[in-house]
């Protein structure tokens, strides 16, 4: 199912230059030339018609529109697998620990539907509360942002991803989930995920049917899931996804996890059965969604984007190029891999536009897919 192309833009916020481009069909329907009016008619239907659908979709939403509780912090159980190997031969379970998370749930009462938020690389940050899960909140749907480094003695994994292995990162994304359907205000057959970066890798994997079958509770899986600019230098050689729909976010600049990897990705979910779009948002660069004010270069940021890491049926991470995997450990694959095709810099920041695009963008799925009756 498709819900966005890349030339979609259901922002409710035009800008300047567009409206001039809306009104500049007009004026050249005065143009003595048929052939050409009628293009500009089309053309002039076309963005009619996607301003209506902005407006269908807003005034079905604007009734839902709340105000969100004061957040909760919980405790949740999860686990520390040192790569996916682990997760589905059920090792997991010799590595306990319990992270937090932050519950905000709308004013009212009550089953809420619910998303799971993932932060990146760089840990939690406010403005992923109030920017981010103060949307969905407004929208009546409640939030779990979740913080799976504090537990774990870690501030940021950015600058040395051997320090918390990403399965670890996933396998708290389940247990969040698990932790939502044991609370009587949610709904535990409509909680969605999103993340950001190494967290949209989380929305990602999450949706692949050994894993969730993997978990203590197999019948629960996510409703839908939306990465924003998520790293697929590493993913499934052979996906098995879940039957919820996806829909990733990518910047067109981002040279810290490019789309380019991403869009072959997704052609290969989609070989496999997925429900799973992409929509790629012009000039903008890694972390467009943060509270970031300006494009910084970040010298010290590992990045892996010259790497092709596959994850085989066992499990095991096997880089292709340079031959390292998983079965020597976490720490010693991230240095090898690291050494054979890692470097190390990236660019982070600001892009308004993008930014309130993809909020819109975000409230507009997750209500499509989580609010619907």
């Amino acid at each position: 199912m498709a819900y966005f192309s890349s030339s979609d833009n259901l922002s409710s916020k035009e800008s300047p230059k567009k409206l001039r481009s809306r009104n500049s069909c007009v004026k050249n329907l005065d143009s003595n030339k048929k052939e050409k009016a009628a293009m500009n008619m089309t053309i002039c239907k076309k963005k009619l018609f996607e301003l209506c659908r902005s407006l269908l979709l807003f005034t079905a939403f604007a009734p839902l529109m709340a105000l969100a509780q004061t957040p909760e912090k919980i405790i949740i159980k999860s686990h520390t697998p040192q790569d996916y190997a682990d997760i589905l031969s059920g090792r997991y379970k010799q590595a306990p620990v319990e992270i937090s998370g932050f519950l905000a749930l709308p004013v009212g009462q009550g089953k809420f539907p619910a998303v799971v938020i993932v932060p990146g690389s760089g840990g939690y940050q406010q403005w992923m509360q109030d920017g981010v899960a103060k949307r969905l909140n407004e929208a009546g749907i409640a939030t779990l942002i979740i913080d799976s480094f504090s537990a774990r003695g870690i501030g940021e994994t950015a600058t040395n991803q051997a320090t918390v292995p990403m399965a670890a990162s996933v396998i708290d994304g389940f247990a969040a989930l698990q932790a939502l359907s044991k609370r009587p205000e949610i709904d535990a057959s409509k909680v969605g995920v999103t993340g950001f970066s190494r967290g949209g890798v989380v929305a990602m994997f999450t949706q692949d049917r050994r894993l969730v079958q993997a978990m203590e509770q197999p019948e629960l899986e996510f409703a839908a899931h939306l990465p924003f600019y998520p790293g697929c230098a590493t993913t499934f050689d052979k996906p098995i996804p879940t039957s919820a729909p996806s829909l990733f976010f990518m910047g067109e600049k981002d040279d810290y996890t490019p789309a380019a990897q991403c869009i072959t990705y997704v052609e290969r979910l989609k070989s496999g059965g997925a429900k799973v779009d992409l929509k790629i948002y012009p000039g903008a660069y890694h972390g467009w969604i943060s509270d970031a004010k300006q494009v910084v270069y970040l010298p010290r940021v590992q990045v892996f984007s010259k790497c092709d890491m596959r994850i085989d049926d066992a499990g095991v991470i096997r880089e292709l190029g340079s031959g390292a995997n998983t079965l020597q450990g976490w720490s010693a694959f991230v240095a090898k891999v690291w050494k054979a095709c890692g470097k190390s810099g990236a660019n982070y920041g600001a892009n308004e536009n993008a930014k309130q695009t993809s909020l819109f963008d975000m409230v507009s799925f997750f209500s499509l897919t989580l609010l619907r009756r």
